[in-house]
């Protein structure tokens, strides 16, 4: 699918999606976390299967992916059967959601998604004009994505919510514009408090569209840390998200010390949390 067929493509894909959303809705415990593996970039490309073992073995179930590391969706998937693991979700550029998009859907397929997420977008399109453009973009994604069995998602950093020179806020003009039906939100909370917003306050207003989020800490002064390591309280931000159609629940950190130990910890935490009375 390249670009002109993909932008010209109709939005028929909503037969399912008004069923995919209800679904979605159904209040779930995310009992099983996941952990975008950006945080393990380096130890992966110097050593892929160790690492995954060492992910599957600390206790993780599922991983969302930020490139494959030379390795085809076939090759991966089999490493990751044979580990226990499930690649949940995976993230992409605009670029591709704009040139290559049929590629993209069709490797998450054959990693066995049920996710596919943008991770943020290029400073020379966040205007008030960029943003809609890119947010019809994205509409037009998530019905592709749809059609294919899959969930399409944005994820935030903290400039979506700092105001442009118009006023608007950025984060609030993609959920308006998007289609809520196939466009959910994966909430980074680090980057959602760090730009100053309040993530429990976002999740009511956006009751069913956070399908997913990313988990990391911060400190008062605005460090990012291990999950427990800083102020966040995040015991009430996931029952709510879980009561609003949380699917996936991604650990991560940018950029840890010891990626291993990080991962761990977080973990650790995290548990503790789900163990509480």
């Amino acid at each position: 699918m390249n670009r002109r067929t993909f932008l010209a493509a109709a939005p028929a894909a909503a037969i399912a999606s008004k069923e995919a959303l209800s679904a979605s809705l159904t209040p779930r415990s995310v009992d099983v976390y996941g952990v975008q593996l950006y945080t393990l970039r380096e130890e992966l490309a110097a050593d892929l299967d160790r690492t995954l073992a060492l992910v599957a073995e600390i206790g993780y179930r599922e991983v969302e992916f930020a490139g494959l590391y030379g390795r085809t969706p076939r090759e991966m998937r089999a490493i990751l059967d044979g580990l226990g693991l499930r690649a949940a979700s995976s993230h992409h550029g605009v670029n591709e959601v704009r040139e290559s998009w049929g590629r993209a859907l069709e490797s998450a397929q054959e990693l066995g998604q049920s996710l596919i997420v943008v991770p943020g977008i290029p400073g020379s399109e966040r205007s008030s004009e960029g943003l809609r453009r890119i947010a019809d973009d994205f509409t037009r994604a998530g019905h592709a994505a749809v059609e294919a069995g899959l969930r399409f998602g944005y994820h935030n950093h903290s400039w979506e919510f700092e105001p442009l020179p118009d006023g608007t806020i950025p984060m609030d003009l993609l959920l308006e514009r998007t289609d809520a039906d196939v466009v959910d939100w994966q909430m980074d909370i680090f980057w959602t408090v760090d730009g100053g917003a309040d993530p429990a306050a976002y999740m009511e207003r956006t009751a069913g569209r956070i399908s997913s989020i990313h988990l990391k800490d911060r400190t008062a002064a605005g460090a990012m840390v291990d999950v427990g390591d800083g102020v966040i309280d995040f015991a009430p931000l996931i029952a709510l998200a879980e009561r609003q159609g949380l699917r996936h629940a991604f650990v991560e950190h940018d950029q840890p010390s010891d990626a291993i130990d990080s991962i761990r910890r977080s973990l650790r935490h995290l548990k503790s949390i789900s163990e509480r009375p």
